[in-house]
């Protein structure tokens, strides 16, 4: 089973240009994120691998939930 602080990681630091993007991470020993890991089955005890492949995906938020402005309009076109 993936633990969440296995699959993703927990960086010591974290090194990002002026617009934000990340150029480092660093991670102690043990830390790192781990993509592969080792089973057993419960039921033949057989061994078997299991690789995660992680993909994110982005959308536009609602207007109603885009802060960014100081007023908007709740009014349908």
């Amino acid at each position: 089973m993936f633990i969440p602080g296995e699959l993703l990681g927990n960086p010591d630091s974290v090194i990002k240009d002026p617009l934000g993007k990340i150029l480092c991470e660093d991670y102690a020993d043990g830390d790192e994120p781990e993509f592969v890991e080792h089973f057993e089955c419960e039921n033949c005890g057989k061994p078997f691998i299991v690789e995660a492949n992680l993909s994110f995906k982005t959308k536009k938020e609602e207007e109603e939930l885009d802060f960014t402005e100081q007023y908007v309009s709740l009014l349908d076109d």
